[in-house]
């Protein structure tokens, strides 16, 4: 497959579409989005956040069974 530049740019303008569209379309999308403080005034601030964000996955993240062998 040859390869030029109209390829390259394409490529990484077509995630950043599926990006917006994820974003703006959740109820299409098969992702969720996290917004998650960047700063913490203490450690303890900063635990607490990352347990939240990790609560929060396990109850959104869900396991199909029909493709699991185990």
């Amino acid at each position: 497959m040859k390869v030029n530049r109209t390829y390259k740019t394409i490529r990484p303008i077509r995630k950043f579409g599926n990006l917006l569209k994820d974003i703006f379309n959740p109820t299409n999308s098969i992702h969720f989005w996290v917004r998650v403080k960047e700063k913490t005034i203490s450690k303890e601030e900063k635990e607490s956040i990352i347990f939240s964000v990790i609560e929060l996955l396990n109850n959104r993240i869900k396991i199909d069974e029909q493709d699991t062998e185990y």
